[in-house]
Formats: structure tokens, C-alpha cells, sequence
């Protein structure tokens, strides 16, 4: 196979993988903001509601931008390291570390045009148990989880292929 056949073929997947998360992404939100008011829960299955809210920051609504300059500064920091897992993703040679960090550049695109069309990303799974509500989230938020995953499973298997590697030398 050549380097061009070789590239071309990493390009594709992760085009699709970020293409496809995005939109399946982009279009569950969109759903939820039609089907759901904010703030009122609807039981979905024993440990995840439907409840539709507005994150204005990062994770756990953290550094929130109420102001053009400080969603500017967020988004800005936001596309940078989309960018940059893109390429991340574009260079690795390994499927299971390319898909995972396609699925991470996947959730945060739609992250990031959710944000940048709306000022804030929609979140509309909820989970929890036994009374105690923990955190709300979106599609976008599980493709970076299941890219995480793919990630420490392709670390697993290097490191089963290559004993002993990165264990420090005496």
C-alpha cells in the first residue's frame, strides 16, 4: 500500500467518524430542544431521564461564558484543540487510537457548532440513581467517552504486544 493510499485511507475514517458523530450528534440535540422543555424530566429508562439544559461552560458547566469576549475566548480554545485531536487522529498509524480520537474530535465538533450556533451546548441525558441525579450530558459527551475508551484499549494492547515497555529502565 502506498503512503497516499495509506493517508487517503486514514483521512477517510476519520472524516466519517467526525462526520457522522456530529451529525448523529447535532440532530439528537436538535430533537431534544423540539421534544423536551427545559428543567422537566421525562423517564427514558431506570437511570436516565430526558431533562433539556443549557451548558454555558465546560465540563460540569465550569468557567461558564455569559459575554461575547469570554464565548469568544472559550470557543477559540475549544476549535484549537479540535484541531489539534484532528490531527492527532490524521497521524497515528494505530485503528483503535485513530477511531477514539476521531470519536473525541467528533464530540467536541458538535460541542463546538452547538455552542457556536447557540452560545451554549444542550445537554439533555441525565443520569441517575438511587435519588441522586449526577451529571446531564449529550451525544457528543459519549462519542469523547467511547474515544477514551478506544484509547485505553489500544494502550492495553501495545502494551500486551510489547512487554515490558514503559517500565522504567534500572
Amino acid at each position: 500500500m502506498s503512503s497516499s493510499s495509506g493517508w487517503a485511507g486514514r483521512m477517510a475514517t476519520v472524516a466519517v467518524v467526525i462526520l457522522a458523530s456530529t451529525a448523529i450528534d447535532l440532530g439528537a440535540k436538535a430533537v431534544a430542544e423540539a421534544w423536551l422543555t427545559e428543567g422537566v424530566p421525562r423517564g427514558f429508562v431506570p437511570f436516565v431521564d430526558l431533562s433539556l439544559s443549557f451548558n454555558r461552560g465546560i465540563s460540569f458547566s465550569l468557567f461558564a461564558a455569559h459575554d461575547p469576549s469570554s464565548l469568544a475566548l472559550l470557543l477559540a480554545l475549544q476549535g484549537t484543540l479540535t484541531c489539534l485531536v484532528i490531527a492527532w487522529a490524521l497521524a497515528t498509524t494505530g485503528t483503535l487510537e485513530r477511531l477514539g480520537l476521531a470519536a473525541i474530535a467528533g464530540g467536541a465538533a458538535g460541542n463546538f457548532l452547538d455552542r457556536l450556533i447557540d452560545g451554549a451546548v444542550t445537554d439533555f441525558l441525565d443520569l441517575h440513581t438511587g435519588g441522586i441525579r449526577w451529571f446531564t450530558f449529550n451525544l457528543a459527551d459519549t462519542w469523547i467517552s467511547a474515544g477514551v475508551v478506544l484509547l485505553l484499549l489500544e494502550g492495553l494492547s501495545a502494551r500486551r504486544s510489547h512487554p515490558g515497555a514503559g517500565e522504567p529502565v534500572p
